[in-house]
Order: C-alpha cells, then sequence, then structure tokens
C-alpha cells in the first residue's frame, strides 16, 4: 500500500479506471436483440471479407449505424477470437482512451488538481456501466473527447496545428455515429463567437480531413447500394429527430425522464458535492472563464439537442459525461476528500462492480429469486445460455438459424461459429416493397422452403407458429422434424418428403 501511495496521481487513475473497466467485461453473455446485433454484423465482415458494405445476412443489409463499431469489433475478434472480451474490449478501451485524454487536458480546467477530472470520469456509473454494453455510445464519447482534447491544446496552449486533429477526430465521430459526432462542434463554434482569438477553425487540410475521414465510407456505399443515401438520410436522419418512428420515448416529457433520471444517477457521487460547491468555484455564468463557458455551451448545447430530439434513450448523452467530469473537477479542485467521501467513492465503484457481476449471471440470479421477480430478470435475454439450449437439441452442427413469424436472435453467431448464418421469415409478407436497409424480415416462408439445400438448416419458432410451419412445409415437398423445445421456443429441421430419417 505504501508503494502505491507513492506512484503519480495520473497512474493510480489510470490503474483504477482499467480494473474497472476490465473487470467483468467478458463474463457476460451477448444480450439481444441491440448487442447480438452488431457481433452479427462484424461477423458477416469476417465471414465474407467485405469491410465496406454492412450485412446482417450475406443477402440483407444493415445500415443503422456507421461502420467505426463493427470495424473495431472485427479486428478484435480476428485477433482475439471470436468471445465476448473481444466484442467488448474496442468499448472498454475506448473508455479509457477518455480516461488519458481527460488526464491530458486537466491542467486547464482543473489546475490544482490535474489528475481530478480523470479520476472522476472513471468513477461515473454510467460512462462505466455503457463500456459494458456493446454499441456505438463508448467509441463514439471517446471521438468527441478527442475532438475537444485538441481544440483545447490548440487553443489555450496556443498550439494552431492540433485544429487539424480536431477535424480528424470529428471525422472519426461522424463515422461513429453520424451527424451526433458534431455536436461538441457547436459547443466550440459557440465559445468563438463569445471570445475573439484562438486558432483558426476552418484550415483547408483540416476540412479535408474531415471529409475523407468522416464522408468518405457514406459516399462509397451510397454509389455502390443505389437508394442508400435517402435511407440515411430520411430513416435514419430525419426520423430520429423529427418523428417517433423508432418508439424512442417521444412523449413530451420523454427527455426530461430518460435523460433526468440518467444524470441523477449516472452522476454519482459526485454531482451533490460539485454542486455545493460550483458557486465557490465560479462556476456561473457571468463570471466564468473562458474554459468554463466552453464547457457549459458544449453541455447546455448537447442538452438542448437531445431534449428536442424525438429519439431518445439514456447513454445517447454519453459524450455529454466527458464535459461534466471536468466541471464537476473544476468545481472540486480545492476540496478535500474526507473519510467519508472516499467511502463513498468506493462504493459508487463496488456498485458498478456488483452490477457487472449480477448481469454476468443473470440465469443463475434469476434461479434463486421468487418466481414474480425472476420473470422481471433479463434470463430470456442471454445469448448465450440460449445458443446450449438449442445445441442441446441439435444431432448436427447448424449452418442456417431461421426464425418463423417471430422476433430474431443474432447472438447465437458468436457461439456457433462464422459458417453459421441467421434469417428472419414471414408467414405473409407486406406487398409494399421492403426498405434497402434493416428490413422487418428477410424472406417469406412459401420463397424459402423454394430452395433445395435444407439439411443443415434449423428452423427456431413459437409453440403455436409450428402447426403452419409443418403444413406449408408438407405442400413445399418437406417433412418437418420436430428436434425439441429451446426455452420458449420450439426447433425443427426439414427432409424430402419422399426420403427416410
Amino acid at each position: 500500500m505504501d508503494r502505491l501511495s507513492r506512484l503519480p496521481p495520473a497512474l493510480l487513475v489510470m490503474l483504477l479506471a482499467a480494473v474497472l473497466v476490465l473487470a467483468f467485461q467478458g463474463s457476460r453473455a451477448l444480450w439481444d436483440p441491440s448487442e447480438g446485433r452488431f457481433v452479427n454484423v462484424s461477423l458477416q465482415m469476417l465471414a465474407s471479407g467485405d469491410f465496406i458494405s454492412l450485412y446482417r445476412h450475406p443477402d440483407h443489409l444493415h445500415f443503422t449505424k456507421p461502420p467505426v463499431t463493427y470495424w473495431a469489433m472485427a479486428a478484435s475478434m480476428a485477433v482475439f477470437g471470436m468471445n465476448e472480451w473481444a466484442v467488448r474490449l474496442p468499448n472498454a478501451l475506448a473508455w479509457l482512451g477518455v480516461v488519458a485524454l481527460l488526464l491530458r487536458i486537466g491542467r486547464h480546467f482543473s489546475p490544482r488538481k490535474t489528475w481530478l477530472p480523470a479520476l472522476v470520469y472513471a468513477t461515473l456509473p454510467l460512462p462505466l456501466l455503457a463500456a459494458n454494453q456493446i454499441g456505438t455510445d463508448s467509441l463514439l464519447a471517446f471521438a468527441t473527447t478527442l475532438a475537444f482534447a485538441c481544440y483545447v491544446i490548440a487553443r489555450f496552449e496556443n498550439r494552431p496545428l492540433f485544429v487539424l486533429g480536431m477535424w480528424a477526430a470529428f471525422g472519426l465521430a461522424f463515422l461513429t455515429k453520424g451527424p451526433p459526432g458534431l455536436l461538441g462542434l457547436a459547443g466550440i463554434l459557440a465559445l468563438h463567437l463569445l471570445h475573439r482569438g484562438g486558432p483558426r477553425l476552418f484550415p483547408p487540410l483540416g476540412l479535408a480531413l474531415f471529409a475523407v475521414i468522416g464522408l468518405g465510407w457514406f459516399v462509397a456505399v451510397s454509389l455502390r447500394h443505389e437508394g442508400l443515401f435517402a435511407h440515411f438520410l430520411g430513416y435514419e436522419v430525419v426520423a430520429r429527430v423529427l418523428t417517433d418512428t423508432h418508439g424512442r420515448n417521444a412523449q413530451w416529457w420523454g427527455g426530461f425522464y430518460v435523460y433526468g433520471v440518467s444524470l441523477l444517477l449516472g452522476t454519482l457521487p459526485w454531482w451533490p458535492w460539485a454542486w455545493s460547491a460550483a458557486r465557490r468555484a465560479g462556476l456561473r455564468w457571468r463570471e466564468a472563464e473562458p474554459e468554463t463557458r466552453l464547457l457549459l455551451l458544449w453541455l447546455g448545447i448537447g442538452l438542448v439537442v437531445f431534449m428536442v430530439a424525438q429519439s431518445r434513450r439514456p447513454l445517447y448523452i454519453l459524450p455529454l459525461f466527458t464535459p461534466i467530469a471536468l466541471l464537476f473537477a473544476r468545481a472540486l479542485q480545492d476540496s478535500g476528500f474526507s473519510p467519508l467521501r472516499k467511502a463513498l467513492l468506493a462504493l459508487a465503484a463496488a456498485f458498478v462492480i456488483g452490477i457487472k457481476l449480477l448481469t454476468a449471471n443473470v440465469v443463475e440470479v434469476a434461479s434463486w429469486l421468487p418466481a414474480d421477480l425472476a420473470e422481471r430478470a433479463p434470463a430470456d435475454k442471454d445469448d448465450r445460455q440460449w445458443s446450449a439450449d438449442l445445441r442441446a437439441v441439435l444431432p448436427f452442427e447448424p449452418a442456417e438459424l431461421i426464425f418463423v413469424n417471430d422476433s430474431v436472435r443474432y447472438g447465437p453467431a458468436l457461439y456457433f461459429g462464422l459458417d453459421l448464418t441467421i434469417e428472419t421469415v414471414v408467414f405473409e409478407g407486406d406487398p409494399a416493397p421492403q426498405p434497402i436497409s434493416d428490413a422487418p424480415y428477410d424472406n417469406e416462408l412459401a420463397e424459402e422452403l423454394r430452395e433445395q439445400d435444407h439439411a443443415r438448416s434449423v428452423f427456431v419458432m413459437r409453440p403455436w407458429a409450428a402447426e403452419r410451419f409443418a403444413a406449408e412445409a408438407a405442400a413445399a415437398g418437406w417433412r418437418a422434424e420436430r428436434l425439441g423445445p429451446v426455452q420458449d421456443r420450439v426447433a425443427y429441421r426439414l427432409h424430402p418428403a419422399q426420403t427416410a430419417d
């Protein structure tokens, strides 16, 4: 312990951060639907060798997010194998990257405790839990923080070439999640309008870097797939901002609930301490210094945009936890760490580790709970257990997993290997044209049954659909064999009707 106390504070913060984020990082199974979809697209990249077009099935596109997250997971699996630790490693590294960047720029916002912003961020519950969930948000938080750090160095250290790094990082942010990656730029522009001076914001080389990094892939895939640009603009941008198409808390009070709860719980135990210290720290707008105003503008403009947008989820505001951590540290840099505060920080860290441990063993935990509580546990989302239950009834290794008139699980792709493709079919399809990406189903059952090779196909459905499935299979010249139950589903295989088993 004495040796640890003699280490530089910055190194101690990084060691603490590494322990917190890597603990149980690979212990939890994939949870469907979201995590399974991300991993499946990355596996399709590895199987096909096509890292430009995004597929959820060899014949069906999936362009709901830009490619950075899929690229990162595919690269990690190529190096470390097909496992949960590998697919979550990019998020952990991105989270650690934010901590490291805050150590670098902490001197400008918390000069008397330069390591404090990084410590604050490392112990905020929401970003730490988000790093254990597969998605775009942790990687986006890193890219936007990198852009912000480059701007801070360019402006407050008089190193204008870092503006080029800012634009490159904003390009990476745009390539990670599209327009939300540029919200931090709004705060930077607002500061320049209020406080003249600083580096030149729009150098041609910087804009060229943004265009190549941020827009190059969008141009390439739009030229490759006709109609994709309109899909990006209409369904993924306009619909998310202005409509309830995606069904994500679009009520007038939705933003107050989703983001209010996320901020109140996701910033414990820091926000009560920072709130009480904010007045004496000079964080009010009128007396605030440019550094403080920059943080307030980034946070304020970002919150307004997220509140106005009709699609709202807790992790959407994850990039805003960077200015939050910096503001908290700026307010608390003259405060001491009493034994009580240290104990509360340790308790918050232990709580997050406990959540990671519990969710990693959700099936076992659900089995210990009373029946009414067990039903609320997300054990049914566990793709590792579901895949094991499916494997137990299979007499062969499947090459194709087809969900019939049912919600689809993509997570089994990680547990069965690259040879497995996953598809969803319906009894009766919508006569309207399917969207170019993210269609609600891949095929109609009748069309699927016309294919000749189903020797290694497994059909999964709810029990009520089995009779109709068997009847349609028989009409198409197949005999359906029931393989067994898979939790609340049932699995079938097909044989040509004229042959025996």
